[in-house]
Order: structure tokens, then sequence, then C-alpha cells
């Protein structure tokens, strides 16, 4: 297990004795705070698990940046040193995982997936008083459903407000379309600051950060079926292979040819 530096504070526990697990937004602020993650290189006794509650963040644990999508999480085990960011538009979130439990994912820092049912549920728990017993029972399920990341995941909202929902239906169909925010905005008959500005608030990322999103949401379902990369690119709207390789990579952390290696070797 990782051991802190001396120089680093190790903070005490958060989660409840007799309870499994603690949920905390990093925008918020909460009366034990000073147990809680901060700016500042810092440790805890207990496991966490960091994830966006939407669009993207991004976590300096381990003496390394990790980006992280929608959907994804990272795995910090108990001493681990770490930092984030506590600003009040700051998408993370973090799980403290008492080190009693049965089994943990990883031994080391690394991605996990924390899907939309383990946020619900996670979020749920947060807010809503409930017996012991039954707080603790679905505290257990949480626990199954933080498992190790085997494959890039790109998780996309789609957005509820009639401004732009016919919009990202059509994109999440064909993301290959290249119509322009300022076309769209026209089509759908509202300006296009208005459909930026709903884009931004309802998804967390901007009208290109998601249309990027759907493209790779679907050039991972064609790379699953086999289909060859440059194939791909171009279904999904990119002129050029290097184009579609930078994007996944960007996003995904590897190439779309080890993707799909990964699959069809």
């Amino acid at each position: 297990m990782p051991v802190p530096r001396r120089d680093v504070e190790r903070t005490a526990a958060i989660v409840p004795t007799g309870y499994l697990l603690t949920k905390r937004s990093l925008a918020l602020r909460y009366v034990d705070d000073e147990n809680g993650c901060r700016e500042e290189p810092h440790a805890h006794v207990e496991h966490a698990v960091f994830y966006p509650e939407r669009a993207t963040a991004t976590l300096v644990a381990d003496d390394r940046e990790w980006p992280l999508s929608l959907g994804q999480g990272l795995w910090v085990p108990a001493g681990t040193v770490h930092s984030a960011s506590r600003s009040l538009k700051s998408t993370l979130a973090v799980t403290f995982i008492d080190t009693g439990m049965a089994s943990a994912p990883l031994d080391e820092v690394g991605y996990v997936t924390v899907g939309s049912a383990l946020r619900e549920l996670l979020q749920h728990l947060e807010l809503t008083g409930m017996p012991r017993a039954q707080r603790l029972r679905a505290q257990t399920v949480c626990l199954d459903l933080v498992t190790r990341e085997t494959r890039p995941h790109i998780e996309l909202p789609l957005p509820r407000d009639e401004r732009i929902a016919p919009i990202a239906a059509s994109l999440a169909h064909d993301p290959a379309d290249d119509r322009s925010l300022e076309e769209w905005a026209t089509l759908t008959a509202h300006s296009s600051r208005t459909v930026a500005r709903v884009f931004k608030a309802e998804t967390g990322w901007t009208f290109t950060q998601w249309r990027t999103r759907a493209r790779l949401a679907l050039a991972i379902r064609l790379l699953e079926d086999g289909i060859p990369v440059g194939i791909v690119a171009r279904r999904v709207g990119y002129t050029s292979n290097s184009a579609f390789t930078a994007a996944f990579r960007g996003i995904l952390q590897q190439p779309p040819r080890a993707y799909r290696a990964g699959h069809h070797r």
C-alpha cells in the first residue's frame, strides 16, 4: 500500500464508524472538510474514488495528472499523495471507502468505471435518509459497481432542454454531420449564443466538445465490430486518420489502433 511522504499531511477517517463509504462533491463545503480533499498535497487513511459528476475533470495523484471523463473514475488507495481542486466550478466528486471493505479493484492508482447507475445511487445515498441496514445494503451494491476499467469509455449525456435536444439527438444518430453551431442555431430558430450557453449548462461541455464525444462514442462501437480505423474515421466525420487519432488519443489516452487490437487479436 502506498505510504505518504513524511512532509505530507495524512487526514483522519471520514467514513462514519460502521459504514462502508461516504460521498462528497468537491465544489461543496462540509462540516468535516478538515479531513476532506484539498488543493495541497495530502493523503487519506481510506481508499478514494474520484470521478466527474458531469463533463470532465483532472486529478493529481501519485505525481501524475489523471484526466477523467464522465463515466470514468480514478481509484486512489489509502496513503496515496494527491491534490484536488475545490473550485466552485469543479465537477469532481469523491467517494471515501473504508479500508476494511471485502476487496479493492486495484492495488495502485488507476482508472475504474463509475457509470450512471453508480453515480445516481451515490447521489441518492448522500441526500436521502434511510435505516442503517438499508444503507449498508445500498453501499455494498455501490462497491460491487466500482470495477476496474478494461477499455476506453465514453458516456454521452443527452440534454433535455427542448432548445437543443433535437440537435443532440440528430448528432447522436449521425455525429459525422459537420454543420456548425451557427447553422444549427438557424435551423432551430435560436441564437447561436443561446445554443452555446444551453449546451454548456446541460452537458458541461461546449457544442464542439460534445460532438467530438458523440463521434468517439460511435467510433468505439465500430472499432468493436472490427471495422478498420480509416473507415471508422470517415464514418464519424474525420477527413484524415491523423485528426481522428489525435481526437481519440486526447480523450481516451490511447490510439484507436491499440484499442481495436485489444479486441481483435
